[in-house]
């Protein structure tokens, strides 16, 4: 026995069969873009409509658009939706140019009934704590298939408790609500939905079965662009939002800034009162002052040309004749003292080098060729003013041959006081060699004069490549000069 209801089903699967093909036989349409009641960002299918038809109005505001074909004209596309010529952007009312896009804006038709809802959708009451992503979670539907079916909804994250959603029980769609103008044929040829899916999700036979009101779920169809358009509108309130907290923060700093500026001026003027009070004492201070100077003027007057002064300055004057004659005694006995000890002092000199001498059979120059650049003493650099120089600089080429001066026992060799230097004793005499670049002896080896003990650098405190030349005599740096050919 047959069903009935699958009967009239498939009667409506045929009669909208034939309605789309006697539907795309007309001339001259416009393509839809977008369908009020969606957002103008969101794209739904492309829409093929006969000019020559009644006048399709959404239920609420919003706007389509539109790409004009050959032929079309701004007044046959303002009648085909039922507007005026002025709810076309650009509005005009002759020939559009093939392609040319338009948009179509809507106004609000008065609600109606309540509205038939299929029978493959339910209603959801918000709860607290609800979140889109849960109730799609919970019902087995993604975000966006939740939103196919509640169009209505203004934000992704403000759900009110209590409020209705929408949610499809088998196969997610569109649910769109039937307008002025529309019907269930021309809806499913917009969104090129399936018909038999569409009885079937809407459970009738008959597509005269639904009225204007009521709502049409679209299997298949989802609204893609729906949730960018919300996270869109939810920037720009968030965007809006800031604006405004930026907006009354500015108000609010402006405010401080005026009360600042009135305290300021208000302390301003408390110190310059203060200013008047102190600049007031101040001059009677000084008044005070200046009379008291006046007054021991007076006395200075009176005393200058007493008879005590003219003692004191008598006795004064004795006094200073005594100690000077005091200070010139000291004096020359200071300088006989330090001339007889700077003889005895040049007195050891010579006999020590007098000595060496005798023992090391006089020095030979350590360099073949040089230039000397510093002597014994001298306070010609820095380095040379807050150390005593103890020997004499001798300027040569880096890696100049160094040679020793005189024969003896090398005690060190290697980094220390004159960068890489070498130590050679011989007596109560030793010789430094100092800033070598590179050393050719070692500790405990025995040289002889003129043998090679390393070569001229630039090693440790130095300004240029050089032989420093000490000569120390018991302990004593001697000038060398005094010792060399």
């Amino acid at each position: 026995m047959c069903n009935p209801s699958f009967t009239g089903r498939t009667a409506f699967g045929l009669l909208f069969g034939s309605a789309l093909l006697a539907a795309s036989a007309h001339a001259g349409s416009v393509v839809v873009g977008t369908l009020s009641p969606f957002p103008p960002s969101f794209t739904a299918p492309a829409l093929t409509l006969p000019l020559q038809t009644k006048p399709l109005h959404p239920s609420v505001p919003g706007s389509a658009l539109i790409i004009a074909r050959h032929g079309d004209t701004g007044q046959q596309i303002a009648d085909a939706y039922g507007v005026e010529v002025s709810a076309l952007s650009p509005s005009r009312t002759g020939a559009l140019p093939e392609g040319a896009v338009l948009r179509v804006s809507f106004a609000a038709l008065p609600e109606n009934s309540a509205g038939v809802l299929p029978p493959s959708v339910s209603t959801y009451l918000v709860q607290s704590g609800d979140t889109l992503a849960g109730i799609a979670a919970a019902h087995d539907l993604s975000v966006t298939e939740l939103l196919s079916a509640n169009l209505h909804l203004e934000t992704l994250n403000k759900l009110s408790v209590g409020e209705s959603l929408f949610v499809p029980q088998s196969g997610a769609g569109l649910l769109v609500r039937i307008k002025t103008g529309q019907s269930v044929q021309s809806l499913v040829k917009a969104y090129h939905a399936d018909p038999a899916q569409v009885a079937l999700a809407n459970g009738f036979g008959l597509p005269n079965e639904r009225r204007v009101g009521d709502y049409l779920l679209l299997p298949g169809v989802l609204a893609t662009g729906f949730q960018q358009q919300l996270v869109a509108r939810q920037e720009r309130q968030e965007q809006a939002e800031r604006q405004a907290r930026v907006q009354q923060q500015y108000e609010r700093f402006q405010a401080y800034r005026v009360q600042v500026a009135q305290e300021r001026q208000r302390a301003t003027q408390a110190q310059y009162e203060r200013y008047l009070t102190w600049q007031k004492q101040v001059q009677q201070r000084r008044l005070a002052e200046q009379q008291a100077v006046q007054t021991q003027y007076q006395k200075y007057l009176a005393w200058q040309h007493s008879e005590a002064r003219q003692q004191l300055i008598e006795k004064y004057a004795a006094q200073a004749q005594f100690e000077a004659a005091q200070q010139a005694a000291r004096l020359q006995a200071q300088t006989l003292a330090r001339a007889q000890a700077k003889s005895r002092q040049l007195n050891t000199v010579r006999a020590a080098s007098t000595a060496q001498s005798q023992n090391a059979q006089d020095l030979s120059w350590p360099l073949r060729s040089f230039r000397i650049t510093s002597r014994f003493g001298e306070r010609d650099i820095e380095f040379h003013k807050e150390f005593f120089h103890g020997g004499v600089d001798l300027a040569a080429p880096y890696g100049t041959p160094i040679y020793a001066a005189a024969g003896g026992t090398v005690t060190r060799s290697g980094y220390g006081d004159f960068g890489n230097n070498v130590y050679v004793e011989n007596g109560n005499a030793v010789i430094i060699y100092g800033h070598m670049s590179r050393l050719g002896v070692s500790a405990g080896q025995t040289v002889q004069r003129g043998q090679l003990l390393g070569y001229v650098g630039c090693s440790g405190v130095c300004t240029g490549p050089h032989l420093h030349l000490e000569v120390r005599l018991s302990g004593q740096a001697v000038d060398p000069l005094g010792l060399l050919p």
